[in-house]
């Protein structure tokens, strides 16, 4: 089974190395990545979302769905929850266990994720993820910020983070789903095929990033190692068996939490951890081995889950 899954996904993989090779050989600068980087998150992803809720998404399909936000946002708790508990046993100073909470609760749910669920379910799996990314994307932009910051932000502040394109995306999608309203072909036609090309540009932007952090992987080899077990093996090992206590689930459900947990750590961490003064050379080794690993680790999930 873990060789079929990994024939299904293997194409994510050879997209990343694709990225990987064009860092190498210089076709791609860091200037560059972080331009592609930014056009994915900000216009690309947002068109994905759009799209995907505005078309295939009505008021039957979303009662039968409406429980994967909160099923993402009980995943992140679980994930945070161990994350702080991992990061009280190492020895870290303020900025490496920020940034090592932030690790481990908050996986790719964007550029890996919804790659992974389109090879696995087609066009089913892209409307899924992009229900389930609803709750993460509310987490990520107010109590991500929060860890990594350090302090709370007063009242209303706190959500300030979450006008956003990708939040905005999802929630113009869904209120378009829902209530059925007949937008312009051009104009759709326009966001699939803007869309259409968040897959392939987020993975090699992936390949990109972890090309260039190659030689920026000195870190602790204790914290590193914590926080691949921790992402990679403890997290979803718990969900899967915390899933087995369900009967009748539907098998997609299943894949796409276990998916969701499997994931390594968000590729956005290194940049966001610049922006809040948070531990930038953890962020890049955590993403780099998680998502190394994962390139073994997410398939034998999935096959357990199938």
């Amino acid at each position: 089974m873990f060789f079929s899954v990994f024939s299904r996904i293997g194409i994510i993989f050879i997209i990343l190395l694709v990225g990987a090779l064009a860092r190498w050989r210089k076709l791609l600068s860091e200037q560059t990545t972080d331009g592609l980087c930014r056009i994915a998150i900000e216009v690309t992803l947002p068109f994905l979302y759009f799209y995907t809720l505005a078309t295939s998404l009505n008021r039957t399909i979303f009662l039968s769905l409406w429980p994967l936000p909160l099923l993402a946002i009980g995943l992140t708790g679980v994930s945070l929850f161990f994350s702080w508990l991992f990061s009280a046993r190492l020895k870290l100073n303020q900025k490496q266990r920020r940034t090592f909470i932030f690790l481990g609760t908050f996986g790719n749910y964007g550029f890996l994720a919804i790659p992974l669920a389109f090879a696995l379910f087609q066009e089913q799996g892209l409307l899924w993820m992009s229900m389930f990314n609803l709750g993460i994307s509310f987490l990520y932009w107010t109590l991500g910020v929060t860890i990594l910051k350090g302090h709370t932000d007063k009242g209303i502040r706190i959500f300030r983070n979450l006008i956003h394109n990708a939040t905005i995306a999802l929630v113009l999608g869904l209120v378009v789903g829902l209530t059925s309203i007949s937008l312009p072909r051009f104009f759709l036609e326009t966001a699939q095929l803007i869309g259409g090309s968040s897959i392939p540009l987020a993975l090699i932007v992936i390949g990109s990033f972890l090309a260039a952090q190659r030689r920026r992987i000195g870190y602790s080899v204790k914290i590193i190692s914590a926080l691949v077990f921790l992402r990679l093996i403890f997290i979803p090992l718990l969900v899967l068996l915390s899933l087995q206590m369900f009967d009748h689930l539907p098998a997609i459900l299943t894949v796409i939490i276990i998916l969701q947990a499997a994931m390594p750590s968000a590729s956005t961490t290194p940049i966001l951890t610049k922006r809040f003064d948070a531990d930038a050379e953890l962020a890049a080794s955590g993403v780099f081995f998680t998502t190394l690993f994962s390139i073994v680790t997410v398939p034998f999930f999935i096959s357990l889950a199938l």
